[in-house]
């Protein structure tokens, strides 16, 4: 197949066109600012003059350097108008993740907020002085430099860098070209009515799935919708934003659309098409959907970061389906399904799943060797040079052609939405010093949630054993909240299968069935009946009860989906007492008891029928 030209769907045009067109609609919606696109149209061009005065030259990449705002939408696009790529990074990743980022995608300057807390000021300044990066503040009002912005560089010109997980902890650098996301851009045949279309991104600007919807709806004409940093963790907060603003087009991973879908009701007159990505699509999802938004289509999206962002579909029909296909490839890609000698498998045999077609990335920045192990040649392109990426994953042509996924042939799971590479969260968890081997496995909750659970045997001779908590914060000191595994089994020694020299997995998931993570709390003696009422509650939650009444709960095991866990618990007992987004500040038994009723007689007298902890992509 040749890959059609897609000049036309270029981002950075797309919204110059649009400030010339329609100036006064609104552009883009980030939490409770918005733009419209002549608004979006000055930003972007003030900034970028700022960073070509800094130095910033076409083809260097910049990073945005903030929580997840409207500025950081700025950032991105007035990178591109100074004719560089942009690098989203969020602070309080791990110091040694955001150097490496600086030096492999040779960031040539530092956008960042100094408004914000979070924003570690000694980590700028060294990111800074380490790589000579200019930084630039966007709560600095300055008058536009008396620059010119750069002539736009070709299609095949970088648009962002991206990072993913890499096997030895260290992460890997995407990069994706001009020409990429206009691909993808082109390939987006929604339905819509012009000046009607709304669409919103249920995830975080770090995570490329964003730009699904958010890079085609600038492009087109639309309104882009993306919740703040402060709204991120509230599933209420999510979907009242969505509500408000009358979404046409929704876009979430299925673990944050599985809590989302019964707040969306109000949606029915506007929402049209629901996209789900980043993770299997279960049957019961789709059931749900049908019950709540019956009128609404749905679609399953595929594709990894290094095919830009989607590039198969599965529209979904009515009729019930064993398993979701994820379907067949959009304009301009390719999809083959191959054996090890790169032939077609058999129809219906599974084999390993190749892309090619124009939304292949240009590959990994400063890592050639990678590169051209990931990226080989396409023997069934016609175009000179054409390419394949070796996704790792597996797949199989069911009877009406469609493509299923089935899993990935290597140790990468997805979590979350979150692409994991269980290697690297090995290679962190054996770092630590009381652990002498360790496995991590994914295994799932009951609502088909995935999680990781580490299997670990101690190192002779080192006392005292750590506990769950302190493995926890050891991984949460190193790796993405994703990759931080929710269970922390001991061993004696890791199983290995009868007949074989493979590890027994099958043995160690047994393990999770057969070892209820109980364990004995400290002294609760002293505790208020309301303190204790909470702790019961976090024991469940956290399937343990290691913790005391000053504990935060992201220090004990806590994470982004147990905490919806515990504000349902909290909820049956305290209606509306407290909401996701407080759990965040009232992070210990202690606050969350003294915000409570202080009726100490008002006690928990039911919790939700699914007891299970539920996931959402942050």
């Amino acid at each position: 197949m040749t890959t059609p030209s897609h000049s036309d769907s270029d981002l950075l045009r797309g919204i110059v066109q649009q400030a010339r067109r329609a100036p006064d609609r609104t552009a883009l919606v980030v939490g409770d600012r918005s733009l419209t696109y002549r608004e979006l149209d000055t930003a972007t061009a003030h900034l970028a003059r700022r960073l070509v005065a800094a130095g910033v030259r076409p083809g260097q990449t910049v990073m945005v350097y903030q929580r997840q705002s409207l500025d950081t939408v700025i950032g991105m696009i007035a990178a591109l108008r100074a004719a560089a790529a942009w690098c989203v990074v969020e602070p309080g990743r791990a110091v040694s993740a955001v150097r490496s980022v600086v030096a492999v995608a040779t960031c040539t300057a530092l956008i960042v907020d100094g408004r914000d807390e979070a924003t570690p000021r000694d980590e700028v300044a060294a990111l800074a002085t380490s790589s000579a990066a200019a930084v630039l503040d966007i709560s600095e009002d300055t008058e536009p430099p008396a620059v010119a912005l750069p002539d736009q560089p070709p299609l095949r010109a970088p648009a962002y860098v991206i990072t993913t997980s890499g096997s030895t902890g260290e992460p890997k650098a995407v990069v994706v070209s001009r020409a990429n996301l206009a691909t993808l851009i082109g390939s987006r045949t929604y339905p819509y009515t012009d000046g009607e279309l709304v669409t919103f991104s249920a995830m975080r600007l770090i995570w490329d799935g964003c730009l699904s919807a958010l890079a085609w709806a600038l492009t087109v004409g639309g309104t882009s919708v993306l919740p703040d940093a402060r709204m991120l963790p509230d599933v209420d907060a999510v979907a009242e934003l969505a509500v408000r603003h009358g979404v046409s087009h929704f876009v979430a991973t299925p673990s944050f659309y599985r809590l989302l879908l019964p707040r969306l009701g109000e949606l029915k007159p506007t929402l049209r098409i629901v996209t789900l990505c980043g993770e299997p699509v279960p049957v019961r999802l789709v059931e749900q959907h049908r019950e709540a938004l019956p009128a609404t289509s749905l679609h399953n999206e595929y594709g990894p970061t290094e095919a830009t962002v989607t590039c198969i579909c599965h529209v979904v029909p009515e009729a019930p389906q064993p398993v979701v296909p994820i379907g067949t490839p959009t304009d301009g890609t390719t999809a083959h399904i191959l054996d090890r000698s790169l032939r077609p498998v058999r129809w219906g045999t599974r084999g390993d799943l190749y892309l090619g077609g124009g939304q292949v990335a240009d590959g990994y920045a400063a890592r050639p060797g990678l590169t051209a192990a990931r990226f080989v040649a396409d023997p069934f392109s016609t175009a000179p040079g054409g390419r394949m990426y070796r996704t790792g994953d597996l797949a199989r042509l069911d009877g009406s052609g469609h493509i299923e996924f089935h899993g990935r042939a290597d140790s990468q799971v997805k979590v979350r939405g979150v692409r994991v590479e269980r290697a690297a969260v090995e290679a962190v968890l054996q770092g630590h010093p009381a652990v002498h081997e360790a496995v991590v496995l994914d295994a799932t909750h009951s609502d088909d949630a995935v999680y990781l659970a580490a299997f670990w045997v101690p190192a002779p001779g080192v006392a005292p054993t750590p506990t769950a908590p302190a493995l926890t914060r050891y991984c949460a000191e190193r790796l993405a909240p994703e990759s931080v595994p929710e269970r922390f089994v001991a061993v004696d020694t890791l199983p290995i299968a009868p007949g074989s020299s493979k590890l027994d997995e099958a043995a160690l998931r047994a393990l999770l069935r057969s070892r209820p993570e109980r364990r004995t709390a400290p002294s609760r003696h002293g505790w208020t009946e309301h303190e204790r009422a909470i702790g019961e509650i976090w024991s469940q939650v956290l399937l343990h009860d290691e913790f005391d009444r000053a504990d935060r709960f992201f220090d004990v095991g806590g994470n982004s989906h147990r905490v919806v866990a515990l504000h349902l618990r909290l909820e049956a007992g305290w209606p509306g007492a407290i909401s996701v987004g407080m759990l965040f500040d009232l992070d210990t038994v202690a606050t969350q008891a003294a915000a409570l009723s202080p009726d100490p007689a008002t006690r928990i007298e039911s919790e939700p029928a699914d007891s299970t902890p539920l996931a959402f992509e942050v």
